[in-house]
Order: C-alpha cells, then sequence, then structure tokens
C-alpha cells in the first residue's frame, strides 16, 4: 500500500486536486443555513428568519469543536503519513473520531436538557424565544451524529479522497433542499422542518463517508486503539486555532446582533442575517481553500520538503486574493437580487441588507491571508502564534471597532467595523508571518523529525 499519494513533483496539481473539492465541500456545508433563511424567510416570516440567525452562533460552535478535533488530528495523520509511519497515523485519527464523538454526546444533551436557557444565552427575546427554541432543540438532536461525521469528512480528505467528502456533502445538500420544500412549504412545519431537514441532509452526508471503509486503497482503519496523552495534547492544541477560526464567524455575528439590536431594533439584525448567509457562502470558500491546502503541507512537512510547503502558501495567497475580487464585484452587480432571495416585499430590509455588503465584504481581502498564516503556524508547530490569532479573530479588534466606529459614523461604522477589525488582525499576521520565516530558515532544520513532531512517538 502506498502512503505518498500525495505527490512531490507538481504542486499545482495538487493544490488543484485537494482545494476544489474542499472548497466545494465547503460552500455546499455553508448551504444548509442559507437554504434554511431562504425557506424560513418566505415561508414562516421575518421572525422566524431573525430567530435562524439568533441560533447561527450555536451551529458554528458545532462546527468548531468538530473542527478543533479534526484539523489537529489531521495535521498529525498527515505528518505522519509523510513520515512513513502509518501506524501512528491510524491511531491518531481513531483517538480523534472517539473523542469528538463523547464531545458531542455531551454538548448537544445539555442543549436538549436546557433550550430554554440556551435560546437566552443565545440573545433571543421573548419575541423569538418560541422559533430559537424549536429550532436548537432538533438541531441538538442531529449533531450527535453530525459532529462526527463532519470530523471524519476532514480525514477521508486526508485519506486521499477529496472527490469522496465532496460527493458526500453535495448528496446532502440535495436531501436537505428537498425536505426543506417539504417540511416548510408542503406541511408547514415551520423552524422545526428547517432544522429537521438539515438534520436529515446531514445524516446521509455521514452514511455516504462512511464508504470510505469499504475502500481498498484506504489508509483509514477501525481497529482497538489505546489513549496516550501526548496524542491527545497535540490534538487540542495544534486544533486550537482551527475551533477559534471557525468560531470567529459566530463570535463577530454575536456582537454585530448585540449593537444592531441596540442601535437599530430587529430590523437591522434582520438585515444582518441577509448578510451573514450570503457571508457565510464567501468565508467557507476561504475555509476550504485553507482546508484544501491543510493535507498537502501537513504531508510535506513530514517528508521535509520545506520549498513545496512555500510553493502551496504562495499559491493559496494569490487565489484568496483572487477569488475576493470576483466575490466582492458579484456583490456589487447581484447584491440586490441576493437580498430578495431571502425577504420579498420589504425593501426597507433588503436596502439595509444590500448597503451593509459593500462594506461588510472588503474584509475579506485580509481575511484570507489571516486565515492563510493560521494554518502555517499550525503545521510548523508555531501552535501559540496560531491560537493568539485566531483568539483575536474571535473577540478583539472587531469588537473594539463596534465600540468606536458607530460613534464616529453612526450606521455607517457599524457595518465598517468588520473592515477595521480583520485589517488589524491580518497586518499582525503577516508581521509573525515574516518573523517565522527569518527563524525557520536561519535555525530550523525542517527534515529533523524529533524537532517537527516531537509529542508523537512511535509504539
Amino acid at each position: 500500500m502506498t502512503v505518498t499519494k500525495i505527490k512531490n513533483g507538481s504542486m499545482s496539481k495538487e493544490f488543484i486536486k485537494f482545494v476544489i473539492p474542499a472548497i466545494i465541500s465547503m460552500v455546499v456545508t455553508s448551504m444548509y443555513s442559507i437554504i434554511d433563511g431562504i425557506f424560513v424567510g418566505r415561508g414562516v416570516g421575518e421572525n422566524a428568519l431573525a430567530a435562524v440567525n439568533i441560533a447561527y452562533p450555536l451551529i458554528m460552535l458545532h462546527i468548531a469543536l468538530a473542527m478543533l478535533v479534526a484539523i489537529g488530528g489531521a495535521n498529525a495523520f498527515s505528518i505522519n503519513k509523510g513520515r512513513g509511519d502509518i501506524k501512528n497515523a491510524n491511531r491518531i485519527f481513531l483517538q480523534s473520531m472517539i473523542l469528538i464523538v463523547g464531545i458531542s454526546v455531551i454538548l448537544n444533551v445539555l442543549i436538549l436538557v436546557f433550550p430554554t436557557q440556551v435560546s437566552r444565552l443565545l440573545g433571543a427575546d421573548d419575541m423569538l424565544l418560541p422559533y430559537v427554541r424549536d429550532y436548537i432543540k432538533w438541531v441538538a438532536l442531529f449533531a450527535v451524529i453530525y459532529m462526527p461525521g463532519l470530523a471524519l469528512s476532514i480525514f477521508i480528505r486526508n485519506d486521499d479522497a477529496p472527490k469522496r467528502e465532496m460527493t458526500g456533502t453535495l448528496i446532502g445538500a440535495v436531501t436537505n433542499i428537498v425536505l426543506d420544500y417539504l417540511f416548510i412549504m408542503v406541511f408547514d412545519m415551520g423552524v422545526s422542518g428547517a432544522a429537521i431537514a438539515t438534520g436529515i441532509g446531514q445524516l446521509v452526508s455521514t452514511f455516504i463517508f462512511m464508504t470510505h471503509f469499504t475502500k481498498k486503497n484506504r489508509l483509514l482503519k477501525i481497529e482497538k486503539v489505546k489513549f496516550y496523552i501526548d496524542d491527545i495534547k497535540y490534538i487540542f492544541i495544534n486544533g486550537s486555532p482551527s475551533f477559534l477560526m471557525e468560531f470567529s464567524q459566530a463570535a463577530v455575528a454575536f456582537s454585530f446582533n448585540i449593537v444592531l439590536l441596540s442601535r437599530i431594533g430587529a430590523l437591522g439584525v434582520s438585515a444582518y442575517s441577509i448578510v451573514m448567509y450570503i457571508c457565510s457562502i464567501f468565508n467557507m470558500i476561504l475555509i476550504g481553500l485553507v482546508q484544501g491546502i491543510q493535507p498537502i503541507m501537513s504531508f510535506n512537512y513530514g517528508k521535509g520538503n520545506r520549498e513545496n510547503i512555500q510553493k502551496v502558501y504562495k499559491m493559496a495567497v494569490r487565489t484568496s486574493l483572487c477569488l475576493t475580487v470576483i466575490v466582492y464585484i458579484a456583490v456589487f452587480i447581484f447584491g440586490k437580487a441576493l437580498s430578495d432571495i431571502f425577504i420579498r416585499n420589504n425593501t426597507q430590509v433588503t436596502n439595509m441588507a444590500l448597503n451593509m455588503m459593500r462594506y461588510y465584504f472588503l474584509a475579506f481581502f485580509p481575511i484570507g491571508i489571516s486565515l492563510i498564516n493560521i494554518l502555517y503556524f499550525q503545521i510548523i508547530r508555531h501552535e501559540k502564534w496560531a491560537v493568539f490569532l485566531s483568539f483575536i479573530r474571535c473577540i478583539g479588534f472587531v469588537q473594539l471597532s463596534l465600540l468606536i466606529m458607530p460613534e464616529l459614523f453612526g450606521i455607517t461604522g457599524i457595518f465598517l467595523s468588520f473592515l477595521c477589525g480583520e485589517l488589524a488582525n491580518c497586518f499582525i499576521s503577516v508581521i509573525l508571518y515574516k518573523y517565522a520565516e527569518k527563524s525557520q530558515s536561519n535555525t530550523v532544520k525542517i527534515s529533523d523529525k524529533k524537532v517537527l513532531f516531537r509529542n508523537i512517538e512511535t509504539d
């Protein structure tokens, strides 16, 4: 069995092979909430749409926790694979899956037991509480399986099967669309119908991911495994930036919801919900780009090929900037039409959403570079820098901007706060990247496997 399917030659071919399926998969994943929003907004009403937006940080928490374990474990998996250590690689995979199953059960049982308290914590007022509570109960029920399924999809991609991971995600999304229409528009099940449709679609994806274990050319195997404290520490420490990276969107959404509710009211939250749905698509494009390069960079780090890591890094930065230009132009041209998809016959909401988008989407120029730098620090074992950068993207310059900018520029200042915060985050990440590059070239030999991977030992 070959363990070096990721080639040492053309990085551009490997880049395309892994990045395109990863981007498609992450965009489709983001479509779950967007499809819910479209059907809820048109079939239930504006309050229900606002409620789904209020619950969005919880969904992002589910994804963030899955990424915490999956990316930390997947980095270790691919580095070990690059070293030819298949025993260690599979051991990391099995420990990661057991961890995420335990986390998903504990978290979602708590949500099912305390749905009202969780809804209030998310920011639901008396008007939105019934909608939010009904929605999150079903989300939590299905997330017990969805979270491990999402983690499994990351390992499948790292096991040289990005197309299989993409296929499972696409089929699940199509299932969600069909069931959203039936449950909301035909059977009038409201926000509960949206959550159930999403959950069933996610289950379908998970079952397709499981077919990976029937393939002969896989490295992932289900077998008896022991837990090792060094493995667990590595998974959580290395995966922490990915947790924060995913959770940052939820943290920003929560912060904006508070400011918009206090300064504009439910109208502002409804408009922002439209922006967030559209924004989540492009956010997932960038995250897909980052996740697509992760197996290539981790593998080459394990192989000790510094040149290939830099090639992939530069391709990723250029791709990020090009994608941002294309999406920003699309927002200017099609922004009004996109807003109208979610809310009909309310020009006040859609016009506010369009105005907000034209400021908000500027932040994605620096965001792409920040995300790539965070992944780079994870791979080269500079986890402290990656955690720091990810943390300040959650709670830092964006929130500081939300305190200052509205006082200076009113409502427009709210919209510009995201750009100001992300520019500051990107500036710091670039400084740290330059310093890391200088330090690596002067003092660290990347072929030294003991330096690369001191926490995970061969049995």
